[in-house]
Formats: structure tokens, C-alpha cells, sequence
């Protein structure tokens, strides 16, 4: 399997990837600030709820809709990356380029499930920020960017399995596929 050559050029391709992990890490940042401060405002309000009989009324809608699918949707490639993905050992016992193969169509169907979502939320997102829909209560919020996050970390995770599938498999564990097995050496 390492003397197959896919990519034309594997430093470029090197390259792209560690530009990526770049994206990855932003937004795996970005996730951990927004899960930060869905965590303080929670506590606040809580905190201000049952001690000053005043809680912020703004809470649980900022958390539910905004805050919520930020941080559970933008770390998730980078938590691929890093291996936190539910592993079918069942294949383990074959072939290491069937493993290969088996593994690759895998990820290739999957980011290509994942870009359709990512296109059809962003395509959602577009529509709604265009009409301009706000929910109402004590505060007008805008729909549109409780969405924003879905097709951002969707897409960022159909380009991570896209270089799953190209690159390093990130499937080290798999008795017979190490985390050497490339297509493009």
C-alpha cells in the first residue's frame, strides 16, 4: 500500500494538511471558548437565580441556540483528528490493503454525507439570514446565527475525512493498518 502514489505531490499535499490542522486547532479553540462561556453563563444564572432571586433571562436561549451548537459542532474535526471516533474492530483480521480500502470507502461516503449536510445547513443559513427571521421574547435574537456554526464545523470536518482518505488513515489502533499506511507515498 505504501508504493501506491495518488497524490501528485506529497509535500504539497503535507503542506495543505498542516495548513489545515491550522483551521482544525481554530476552531477546536473557538468550540472550547464557547463551551467557557456557555459554562459561566449558566453558573451565573443559576448562581443569581436561587441566591439574588434574579436570574438572567437572556441564559437559556443564548446557551440553547447559540453557544450549544457552536461548541459541539466546531471541535468535531479536530476531534476526529485525534481519534475520537467510534472504532468496528471487525475488519481487523483482513488483509491490511483490504482493511485499506474498506476503510477509505468508508471515510470517502462519510465526507461526502457530511459536505451534503454542511451545504444544506449552510444553504438554510442563507435563506433565513436573507429573510431576516428573528425569534421574539425579552430579547429580538436573530436566527440565522444559531445556524452559522452547523455548516462551519460540518465542512471543516468533510475536509478533515477528505484528508483522512488521501493521507494517514488515523487508524493506528487496527492490528493490521498502522499509522503509516498512506496513499500518497
Amino acid at each position: 500500500m505504501s508504493s501506491d502514489r495518488v497524490l501528485p505531490d506529497k509535500k504539497l499535499f503535507d503542506i495543505l494538511e498542516q495548513g489545515f490542522r491550522q483551521i482544525e486547532n481554530s476552531a477546536a479553540i473557538v468550540g472550547g471558548f464557547l463551551m467557557l462561556a456557555a459554562m459561566i453563563l449558566t453558573s451565573t444564572d443559576a448562581l443569581m437565580r436561587y441566591l439574588l432571586n434574579h436570574p438572567l433571562s437572556f441564559a437559556y436561549y443564548l446557551t440553547e441556540k447559540y453557544l450549544l451548537v457552536g461548541f459541539m459542532t466546531l471541535p468535531m474535526a479536530w476531534g476526529f483528528r485525534e481519534g475520537g471516533y467510534i472504532r468496528l474492530m471487525l475488519i481487523a483480521g483482513l488483509p491490511k490493503r483490504i482493511v485499506a480500502i474498506i476503510i477509505r470507502s468508508g471515510l470517502l461516503v462519510s465526507a461526502i454525507y457530511i459536505a451534503t449536510l454542511a451545504w444544506l445547513s449552510g444553504r438554510n443559513f442563507w435563506h433565513i439570514y436573507m429573510r431576516g427571521d428573528v425569534q421574539m421574547g425579552v430579547i429580538d435574537w436573530p436566527v440565522a446565527w444559531s445556524w452559522v456554526w452547523v455548516p462551519l464545523g460540518l465542512g471543516i470536518l468533510s475536509i478533515r475525512l477528505l484528508f483522512s482518505v488521501f493521507g494517514k488513515t488515523g487508524m493506528s489502533d487496527m492490528p493490521n493498518l498502522g499509522e503509516e499506511e498512506t496513499l500518497c507515498r
